[in-house]
């Protein structure tokens, strides 16, 4: 009986650190639940959008090229814009001078 009470202080321990480690794995438990229902309605949100184009039938492959395709055609439309900023410009400026020697007639 003097071994049963000896242990008792280990044991105590023992069931201690294990309520300690199911604690632990509890929380963690509930910060990784946590964390999948926010990507499974991150998931849900970004197949919807899919659902509303026409890119859900695509392969990855052809949405890559599409992709690309569209970064080509944002480039030659903002060099339009450009463009078309600067003849613009060019236009007010004669416009101004028109004017100037309008006012000075």
């Amino acid at each position: 009986m003097e071994e049963v009470v000896a242990d008792a202080p280990d044991i105590d321990k023992e069931i201690t650190s294990l309520e300690a480690a199911v604690d632990s794995l509890t929380s963690s438990f509930g910060v990784m639940r946590e964390r999948a229902n926010v990507a499974e309605e991150n998931h849900r949100k970004l197949a919807e959008a899919l659902r509303d184009t026409d890119l859900e039938e695509m392969a990855p492959t052809e949405l890559q090229t599409r992709l690309e395709e569209l970064a080509e055609e944002n480039g030659r439309l903002r060099a339009a814009v450009n463009e078309a900023r600067g003849r613009a410009d060019r236009i007010r400026s004669r416009l101004m001078l028109m004017e100037d020697e309008l006012a000075d007639d």
